[in-house]
């Protein structure tokens, strides 16, 4: 492919990748976004027509990683693990997964292998290996970390491209000055073998930073030195107003006279003391210049580090999206939406006028245009009134108040308030309340019964679960199990796993507790402040009421978009009901209850 440059605050790089072509048992890519490259090959042992096709496996977990990497306040060698380990975590064991990755940091390189490969840099005429794993060396995370010199050149290969091309293939290569160049003279060799799993990039430093190691010493080194120069500095910051206040303490000792003899004293006054007086005021003048150029030099590289992690993975999406157009349209719709959300989300965060956000106004300019005019509902229904039972799931909402999320199952109608989860029977109306509100939840929005159990969505809380037994229900205990923000949650339902849907469109799915992997698929126009969604165990299908479109959604459970049914009553829709046997949707609006036909 051919080499790029990407431009950093006092260095640059320039860089060149490779990759193989996919076979039907493995797959490989390399990645960039901003100063994080990777390269990724997956393997299985044998074909498997249920299994996820590895190049979906790939692109979920540069997802994730975007997700993980770009969101973290401080990146070190820790954190950067740790968002690795997450972003790996959901790849099917039976995939053999190779993950080389590296963080340029200023002029700091952390390296990161999951599984097997190497990372060999060049640095005048010496070349090294400075990151290595191998056949059956187990499969934690190996990391390293050191500084940069002028001009090195570093490789991150894949375990089979190493296999494949030899040492002296690479140092050959490595005479060549230019990553392009280099990667036209791998590229051959690689080819020689037809495996779907090689893949290697090249990156080249170009920068001048701090006194490095020299040739003798090790190349790498840990992270003491640089931590060191940060506490430094902090000490540095911490010390200036104690001087400034000396400053002006020394200052306040020369006192003018006032009065009508002013004039001559100030005449008279003493040549040394003017002298003292002017180089206090220089030396102010230099330091409250300096103060606000070490301000504003920390404020621009703000600016440009959330430019780099708004600007280049949504650029990304963009590029992914213009590559898939004609290929397959669905997922080339996605990428372009997942820049979209990007761009719009941060583009107030930059000055109106800055040269950062005209290059985010032109960019979504460029998306907004791939996109085209957002596509018309697919099925506009006129509606009627429906007449149904008063014991009804929506006959018992509309005819109480204070319910903060209601449900049902075959016996009774749920609804959660501030104070109880009370239940409704279908059977007599008679009330009773179950659960009392000890301090359990503070913004509850939803309740669901499954198996005999209640589940309580809670914007603060999260999920908590409240066991049913012939005695009533137990202390409510958490159903998550990791931490799992929830705040923008506005509605739960359950088939054989809990679905949350969020205000801000994210649907997010939990099996046993544990979060599983789920995206919308095909729906060319985006969920606005949607406020419902329904499912249950006897059917296979995801509705969702998306009052800023007006309109119903129905998803496969897998997420593949099937149909949406518009009509202006869902604008300001309260809660809905889908009743498939009988091929229709209820829908409470305006205090009526309205029928869609399905």
């Amino acid at each position: 492919m051919p080499g790029e440059h990407l431009s950093l605050s006092k260095s640059s790089l320039a860089y060149a990748k490779l990759a193989s072509n996919p076979t039907e048992t493995s797959w490989s890519q390399v990645y960039n976004a901003g100063n994080l490259f990777a390269c990724l090959s997956l393997t299985l042992t044998t074909p498997d027509e249920e299994h996820a096709s590895l190049q979906t496996i790939g692109k979920d977990l540069f997802n994730n990683l975007e997700a993980e990497f770009f969101t973290l306040e401080e990146k070190t060698l820790t954190t950067i693990s740790e968002a690795i380990e997450k972003s790996t975590k959901h790849i099917p064991e039976d995939v053999t997964t190779n993950f080389c990755l590296a963080f340029f940091k200023e002029n700091v390189l952390y390296l990161f292998l999951l599984g097997r490969g190497r990372v060999v840099m060049k640095r005048g005429e010496k070349l090294g290996l400075l990151i290595e794993r191998k056949d059956d060396e187990g499969a934690s995370l190996q990391t390293s970390s050191g500084y940069l010199q002028n001009g090195d050149t570093v490789i991150l290969e894949t375990n089979q491209f190493a296999k494949n091309v030899s040492d002296k293939h690479i140092s050959d290569a490595l005479q060549l000055e230019l990553p392009n160049d280099i990667a036209e003279a791998l590229s051959m060799h690689m080819h020689e073998q037809a495996d779907g799993d090689q893949a290697a990039i090249i990156i080249t430093y170009h920068g001048i930073g701090k006194t490095m190691p020299t040739a003798s010493e090790e190349p790498l080194a840990d992270e003491d030195d640089e931590e060191r120069e940060i506490q430094e500095n902090s000490h540095t910051k911490r010390e200036a107003p104690a001087l400034l206040s000396k400053i002006f303490a020394a200052a306040a000792q020369i006192r003018l006279p006032f009065g009508s003899r002013s004039r001559h004293i100030n005449m008279r006054m003493n040549h040394r003391k003017r002298f003292f007086l002017s180089i206090i005021v220089i030396i102010l003048v230099l330091l409250i210049v300096s103060v606000v150029m070490t301000k504003q030099k920390q404020e621009s590289s703000k600016t440009s580090a959330l430019f780099q992690s708004v600007y280049t993975p949504a650029f990304k999406n963009y590029d992914d999206g213009i590559s898939l157009k004609d290929l397959n349209d669905t997922l080339s719709h996605e990428d372009l939406l997942k820049a979209e959300k990007l761009l719009k989300d941060n583009q107030d965060k930059f000055p109106k006028d800055s040269k950062e956000s005209k290059q985010i106004t032109d960019l979504l300019a460029k998306v907004e245009a791939a996109l085209g005019p957002a596509s018309e509902p697919t099925n506009t229904v006129a509606l009627k009134e429906a007449k149904v039972d008063d014991a009804d799931l929506l006959a018992i909402e509309k005819a109480t108040t204070g319910g903060l999320g209601f449900s049902q199952d075959d016996t009774n109608v749920y609804y959660v308030t501030d104070e109880t989860v009370t239940s409704i029977s279908k059977a007599n109306g008679k009330k009773k309340d179950l659960i009392k509100n000890d301090g359990d939840w503070d913004k509850a929005v939803g309740i669901f019964p499954y198996q005999a159990n209640l589940y309580l969505l809670d914007q603060k809380d999260g999920i908590l679960k409240y066991v049913g037994s012939s005695s009533g229900f137990g202390k409510s205990s958490t159903y998550l199990k990791d931490t799992v923000d929830l705040s923008k949650g506005v509605s739960i339902a359950i088939d054989s796993s809990v679905w949350i849907l969020s205000s801000d469109g994210t649907i997010k799915k939990f099996t046993k507790g544990q979060a599983d992997t789920f995206s919308v698929t095909g729906l060319k126009k985006p969920l606005k402040n949607p406020t419902k969604i329904y499912t249950d165990k006897d059917i296979n299908n995801i509705y969702i009421l998306d009052n800023g479109n007006s309109r119903i959604v129905k998803l496969e459970n897998n997420g593949t978009f099937q149909e949406e049914y518009s009509a202006s009553v869902m604008q300001k829709a309260k809660d809905f009901e889908v009743l498939e046997k009988d091929k229709k949707i209820l829908i409470l609006s305006g205090g009526k209850i309205w029928e869609l036909p399905l």
